[in-house]
């Protein structure tokens, strides 16, 4: 499940105007943990995809601030009653994880939202939103921009919500 980004990066009122409905803006525009929105009213389950060092698109360099052409990629499925929810990629520069916020070394199965929303270290900096394409169906996602004691971190998160 590779996503394809199929438009730019865009703020806050650009998705009211590019076809985006209510339910999806209730997700994407989200200020508090969707790990703990999602246990709210569903059974949550999170399944580890991927966690490896991996090459940066330009526009995640941008976003983040960084220079690094590599860093370390998480991916994981967020499900809602063991129907896939969301689709995240995480990117943790090591700096981060060694300077910023040692817990983020040894996440395995534990929610990212856990630790953002439990420790001061994590300022939000920047929200962008898209639209992508998974098999031949489109979905919006966000991009979130971190920096965690000094060092960058993002979260890039797809919502399977039509």
């Amino acid at each position: 499940m590779h996503p394809k980004r199929i438009s730019r990066w865009i703020t806050k009122p650009f998705v009211y105007v590019m076809g985006s409905n209510s339910l999806q803006r209730s997700w994407l525009f989200e200020t508090a943990s969707i790990t703990q929105r999602i246990k709210k009213d569903y059974a949550f389950n999170l399944e580890v995809i991927s966690e490896q060092e991996e090459k940066l698109d330009e526009s995640e360099k941008r976003i983040m601030r960084m220079q690094e052409n590599c860093s370390m990629v998480r991916r994981v499925k967020l499900f809602a009653d063991k129907k896939e929810f969301v689709l995240a990629k995480s990117i943790i520069p090591e700096d981060t994880k060694k300077y910023g916020y040692s817990d983020l070394e040894n996440l395995g199965n534990k929610p990212l939202g856990d630790l953002i929303f439990t420790s001061k270290k994590f300022i939000k900096r920047d929200v962008f939103f898209a639209k992508f394409e998974i098999s031949s169906k489109t979905y919006w996602g966000r991009m979130t921009s971190f920096d965690v004691g000094g060092y960058p971190m993002s979260i890039r998160e797809i919502f399977f919500i039509e």
